[in-house]
């Protein structure tokens, strides 16, 4: 059972009795009429749940030292118990799938199992995680906000924190003979992510300002649409003076050399006049015995975050440019090509893409301000032939 207690200081203390053990939990309510209402409601609400066996320690203080302490109690009462719990089943998952996945990936999954569904389904048996619960939880990130009110987690941030509930509770379902509670489940709608690519004067400006000694740099993201990675995984065998061809064979994200993101992404880019003078001047200049073209000003690697707040923020200031992700490189690039009418096959080859149709879906909408045609000579053309 829970009880209420004021401590000397006069703030709300909570003394719970949980499996024989004694658990006390201060707050940092002062006990005026209206904290004790508060207190008191929340008090019968864990009285009823310790009576129905549903009490969990961490749905009511979840940052306190003690939940490890509950967990393994609550777990010693259950010892012929049929179905694992949430976390003992999700690990054993993530053992089962990761040799399917990237280091990266298995990183990203592994984040998101214990930042967001351990602490919240761990202690939860697998057969009893119910639909009402997954959504509730989804419907709480969903209004986590930042210090200026907008939204911390976009509904595609969200969307990929549940794929992997979804995917053990569903294992679970199956190799358990369980009836699979999410059935009803729907996934939150994405919104396309806005796209702010440069046009041709602000990739100048951009240009102007930039440190000479990254200037080369930049240059080869606005000219090429290389991702990140593939920049940062360049290696100087990799670029081939000879044939004039940038081949690109590798990532590197979060610290480790990979496999380009998809088959299509193994290209071979040509290398330009411009191209052509930039990195033969990256590698005249090049110091050190680092495999790779381009590196930080201690020799390691570049990483993204380096290049974002050290490079790229600082310079988009400077020119007097409106904030937008590196990224943008690779769709300014993407729009430049279509505004000089290069053939689409060719700018989706160049930017690792299945087929054409994202050139079309994405950048489209952007080429008029790049190019400077608004449609204008179509009109003059129209108004001749109708007044002729």
């Amino acid at each position: 059972m829970a009880h209420m207690r004021m401590r000397p200081n006069g703030r709300i203390q909570f003394d719970l009795h949980l499996y024989g053990q004694r658990f006390r939990e201060g707050t940092a309510m002062i006990a005026t009429p209206k904290n004790l209402n508060l207190a008191k409601a929340q008090l019968k609400k864990m009285n009823a749940e310790i009576d129905l066996g549903t009490f969990q320690y961490r749905d009511y203080f979840p940052h306190s030292k003690k939940v490890d302490k509950f967990e393994v109690l609550q777990r010693a009462k259950q010892p012929d118990r049929f179905y694992p719990f949430f976390d003992t089943f999700a690990n054993e998952w993530f053992e089962r799938q990761k040799s399917k996945w990237k280091s990266s990936y298995q990183n990203t999954v592994r984040l998101n199992l214990k930042r967001y569904l351990m602490p919240t389904f761990g202690n939860t048996l697998i057969n009893e995680v119910s639909l009402s619960q997954v959504e509730y939880y989804r419907q709480a990130l969903m209004e986590m906000t930042n210090s200026d009110d907008t939204r911390k987690l976009s509904n595609r941030r969200i969307n990929n924190i549940f794929w992997p509930l979804i995917a053990i509770v569903s294992l679970a379902a199956d190799e358990y003979k369980f009836e699979y509670p999410l059935r009803r489940y729907k996934a939150l709608k994405e919104e396309s992510a806005d796209s702010h690519p440069m046009t041709i004067d602000e990739v100048q400006r951009f240009l102007d300002v930039v440190e000479e000694e990254w200037h080369d740099y930049f240059v080869l993201r606005f000219w090429t649409g290389m991702r990140s990675c593939e920049v940062h995984g360049l290696y100087t065998e990799h670029l081939d003076f000879d044939h004039r061809l940038i081949r690109i064979r590798q990532n590197y994200v979060n610290g480790e050399i990979g496999d380009v993101k998809t088959p299509k992404s193994r290209r071979d880019l040509k290398m330009c006049d411009t191209l052509y003078e930039v990195l033969s001047r990256v590698m005249a200049n090049k110091t050190g015995d680092s495999p790779f073209v381009f590196t930080n000003p201690k020799g390691k690697p570049l990483d993204t975050h380096y290049v974002s707040q050290k490079l790229w923020y600082p310079t988009l200031k400077k020119a007097g440019l409106k904030r937008r992700r590196p990224y943008e490189t690779r769709h300014t690039a993407a729009v430049l090509h279509i505004a000089a009418h290069e053939n689409p096959l060719y700018i989706s080859q160049m930017l690792g893409h299945s087929d054409t149709r994202l050139l079309f879906d994405v950048y489209a909408p952007y080429v008029a301000n790049a190019s400077r045609r608004d449609g204008s000579a179509f009109s003059e053309m129209m108004m001749q032939g109708t007044m002729g």
